[in-house]
């Protein structure tokens, strides 16, 4: 997007224009508003663009221009307002924020073939918004070429109108018969709720909260929920939809049968394994070896095809010319490069008709007497039952070898303004320290409505620079941010945690706390409060989802003063840190069929130790 670029007047959106339409005529547009846009509209005739290896100079079509870093970082570019610019995946994100008076310039620039996009959003708690995009020619005939342009990045942060809340059901359970749906409504203008099956029409609610029964089939198999909202006059404001019974395995292979077999008189055993292969991924090859020896590999064409209907793949060979001593081992390859194994010393096996097992994931959080987190942890340290029965410890995974899913969602409301530049700040160094190459973030902002800040991304400044969107004003929304933020974590496999920065008590929600509290508990997140200021205790949904999540309620006192206050934040978010790098992932193999409800208990051998919490993890890929 380098060069100098002239407004293309014909596709270009005035600014004025944007007022005039939204407000009926020009009449009624407020003096500052229409300056404002008067300005704007000057300064958007044409725009010339150098960037740097690290840093990016813009100059508007009134001569004034902005020279910055392309980190994401903010900084006081005058004495009344700070920017921040960040570049990646085609897209140039420039945000201008006020100091001293809550408003912001977002502005968004990206190649389209060979133009130059420019969208510009004003948001002003004292003027209308005004959202406008600009269209630019390149000032000499051959633009330079234009690489490819993440498409997600340009989208607004937008409130989104409607969100399902997934129909309970315990880990890994498949849900058939009647169930009760539900909905989170967030836009207002939703009266009408159409709850919908694999295409059809099955129920509809016409008052909060949004739910309705909905009959699933049986046997159970994958089904496509789906949810439309409607206003007064059933305009369409809203959709949303997910898939039901979808079980997602994680990479896996177990050796689930070793059986004796006669083969011309020489010893030979038979040998079973499964594969669970994850959905997002494609099974190169299985190769069988006895000891060191490779003796058979699989490469069935029709693997890919099958994990349509099925996500496990089984394998059978017979070895032959067993020794004592002899070992089976099992190896399978993702088209990635990806490799997991299994393996069995025939001399100490048990010969076995074949057993079908999954492999069951376990977020656990261990702590001491003084309620630290336990780092020190081993596999023998733990005693599983399922049933009744009990079932041997497969693996015990470290932090360091598991990626981490982090939900952070923050209370933008009015009554934040006294911290609001200390807490991003704070929250970009919780950030840094907490996330690893691997890891992934998502941000969600709530204040009397919610918003979508940034989707899931391994890209820390990325998220560090979508902090900058971030604007102080409105009601709280606690539990409408809960239930939203608890949704993003769908099926995505790793471990997880959700940390909530808020002032203030719900006042703004469409949501109840007991369906909040319902889900949570069935999702297995641990829920980690940051409350700023409460004088009072907090509210009971806080306090329950704390304890049953295994997470925890820090206060901030109100009273302390503002130099304090960054401090403390810092020592509550090393806090956190701490308890996410000794979370572990605890495995074993589960006799229960897929589909089947499993509830294992879990304790701790080590009486020094107890577990805080033990929470169902999606597949981990």
């Amino acid at each position: 997007m380098n060069g100098a670029w002239i407004r293309n007047d014909e596709l270009s959106e005035d600014p004025i224009d944007q007022l005039t339409t939204g407000l009926g005529r020009r009449s009624r547009v407020p003096r500052p508003s229409l300056e404002i846009a008067e300005r704007l509209s000057e300064r958007r005739r044409s725009v010339r663009i150098e960037a740097e290896s690290d840093r990016i100079l813009i100059e508007n079509g009134t001569r004034e221009n902005i020279h910055l870093p392309v980190d994401g970082l903010p900084r006081r570019y005058s004495a009344d307002r700070t920017s921040a610019a960040y570049f990646g995946a085609g897209v140039l994100e420039v945000t201008t924020s006020g100091t001293d008076f809550p408003w912001q310039w977002l502005e968004t620039y990206y190649r389209s073939g060979d133009r130059l996009m420019h969208v510009t959003e004003l948001r002003n708690l004292t003027v209308p918004d005004l959202n406008f995009t600009t269209v630019y020619d390149h000032a000499e005939a051959r633009p330079p070429p234009a690489g490819p342009v993440d498409i997600e990045r340009i989208r607004s942060d937008e409130p989104p109108a409607i969100r399902i809340v997934p129909p309970r059901g315990s880990y890994r359970e498949f849900l058939s018969g009647p169930v009760e749906a539900q909905a989170l409504v967030i836009d207002p203008l939703i009266e009408t709720v159409d709850f919908l099956l694999d295409g059809e029409l099955v129920n509809q609610a016409r008052k909060r909260p949004f739910k309705a029964r909905v009959r699933l089939s049986h046997p159970p198999r994958e089904e496509t929920l789906e949810v439309r909202g409607y206003s007064d006059g059933r305009a369409h404001v809203g959709t949303d939809r997910i898939v039901l019974n979808r079980l997602h395995s994680p990479f896996a292979v177990r050796i689930t049968a070793l059986r004796p077999l006669v083969a011309e008189g020489a010893s030979a055993v038979g040998v079973a394994a499964r594969v669970s292969v994850p959905r997002s991924a494609n099974l190169a090859h299985v190769e069988l070896y006895l000891s060191e020896r490779r003796v058979a590999t699989f490469e069935d064409p029709d693997w890919k095809e099958n994990q349509r209907e099925s996500s496990t793949i089984r394998v059978e060979a017979s070895v032959e010319d067993v020794e004592p001593g002899d070992f089976v081992r099992v190896v399978a390859r993702l088209a990635d490069g990806r490799e997991q194994e299994d393996a069995a010393l025939l001399q100490e096996a048990e010969y076995s008709g074949e057993v079908d097992v999954h492999l069951v994931q376990l977020q656990i959080l261990a702590v001491d007497r003084d309620g630290e987190p336990v780092g020190d942890l081993q596999p023998a340290d733990f005693e599983i039952h399922e049933n009744g029965e009990r079932r041997p410890v497969e693996n015990l995974h470290a932090s360091s070898d598991v990626p981490l899913l982090l939900g952070i969602a923050i209370d933008s409301s009015g009554s934040m303004t006294k911290v609001w530049q200390r807490l991003q700040t704070v929250v970009r160094t919780f950030m840094a320290a907490a996330l690893a190459a691997d890891d992934r973030a998502f941000l969600v902002d709530f204040d009397d409505t919610v918003r979508f800040l940034q989707p899931l991304t391994d890209s820390k400044p990325l998220l560090s620079a979508r902090l900058n969107r971030l604007l102080v004003g409105g009601g709280t929304a606690l539990n409408d941010g809960l239930l939203f933020s608890l949704l993003h974590f769908g099926r995505e496999p790793g471990r997880r945690a959700l940390v909530v920065v808020t002032d203030g008590i719900d006042a703004d929600s469409r949501s109840k706390a007991a369906q909040v509290s319902a889900f949570a508990e069935s999702v297995g997140v641990p829920i980690y409060f940051i409350a700023v200021g409460w004088s009072a205790p907090p509210p009971i949904l806080v306090r329950k989802l704390t304890r049953r999540t295994g997470g925890r309620l820090f206060r901030i006192h109100p009273g302390l003063p503002r130099s304090e206050v960054a401090t403390e934040m810092e020592r509550v978010f090393d806090r956190i840190n701490e308890d996410l790098r000794h979370q572990y992932v605890l495995t074993y193999y589960s006799k229960l069929a897929p589909g089947e409800a499993v509830e294992p208990e879990v304790r701790s051998l080590r009486r020094d130790v107890a577990l805080r919490s033990i929470l169902p993890l999606q597949g981990l890929e």
